[in-house]
């Protein structure tokens, strides 16, 4: 199983006990994560972030993007959210294509048609690059992609997109992960790992539902998401993807992370 973890969650754990970045990579390397997955604005700002994740042998799964489409095509930023991944030796991008600006129907069916003319173009730069584009289920009430059904509408239009699964954004939208995987898996090549918990944690962040429950991090394995079904559905469908561990907002990240690595690699035994 190959497992990966948001290089954020490493930076936030390397605040939380004082110790340095590396010395967090090294130590997250050998819970048998292989891979980190990249912010595109990090990257840029940092101009030894890949030569500190080879000290570590730790590779980049995805380099993901926000992009606001409905105002900027960004062809620059689209240019080198490109560049960055081949840089890094990774082969998928994801991106955030922005943010419905309004409720009124007329104006997010136009806005929608703006962000997919975008989406396109990005698609086919990765495209020629031999790059595989892709879109999660995004956790906003204004994302045109917070459901499987707007993750759909897109997939329609563009052959080359894929999913990045975030198997706990669907609760948001009080969907069931299970149902979403359903209608997603087949062009499932990525998967965040996000459990989610209902009970309040002091120190921690959450998020809010759209039926206004409190959503809050959880390790892999440990909350209210059905994380053994989701892995063992796509296990058994010989997913060869890459498993990303994600929880936001949790008040001990290296603690969390390596509980999830361990629960991940259980699944795989």
């Amino acid at each position: 199983m190959k497992i990966s973890v948001f290089y954020q969650h490493i930076c936030e754990a390397a605040e939380q006990t004082g110790r340095s970045v590396p010395d967090i990579l090294r130590e997250v390397r050998g819970y048998g994560i292989g891979y980190v997955e990249a912010d595109l604005d990090d990257m840029l700002r940092d101009g030894g972030y890949i030569a500190r994740l080879a000290a570590a042998d730790l590779r980049v799964s995805s380099v993901y993007a926000f992009y606001d489409f409905v105002n900027n095509a960004d062809r620059g930023r689209m240019a080198l959210h490109i560049q960055k991944a081949e840089e890094a030796g990774c082969g998928r991008i994801m991106m955030i294509p922005g943010f419905y600006s309004s409720a009124e129907k007329s104006v997010r069916e136009c806005e929608r048609e703006k962000m997919l003319e975008g989406m396109r173009e990005l698609c086919a730069l990765a495209d020629q690059k031999g790059i595989v584009p892709m879109i999660e289920d995004f956790d906003a009430e204004t994302s045109p992609i917070s459901d499987a059904e707007g993750m759909l509408w897109y997939l329609e239009r563009i052959p080359s997109l894929r999913v990045a699964f975030d198997t706990g954004n669907f609760m948001y939208s009080g969907r069931s992960e299970s149902e979403a995987l359903g209608l997603l898996r087949g062009r499932t090549v990525h998967v965040h790992c996000k459990d989610r918990s209902l009970e309040a944690k002091q120190g921690c962040g959450f998020t809010r539902a759209a039926d206004g429950r409190l959503l809050y991090p959880a390790s892999v394995g440990s909350g209210c998401v059905k994380m053994a079904e989701i892995v063992g559905a796509l296990e058994s469908g010989g997913f060869d993807g890459i498993y990303v561990i994600e929880h936001f907002g949790a008040e001990d990240q290296l603690r969390y992370i390596k509980s999830s690595a361990e629960w991940l690699m259980g699944r795989a035994e």
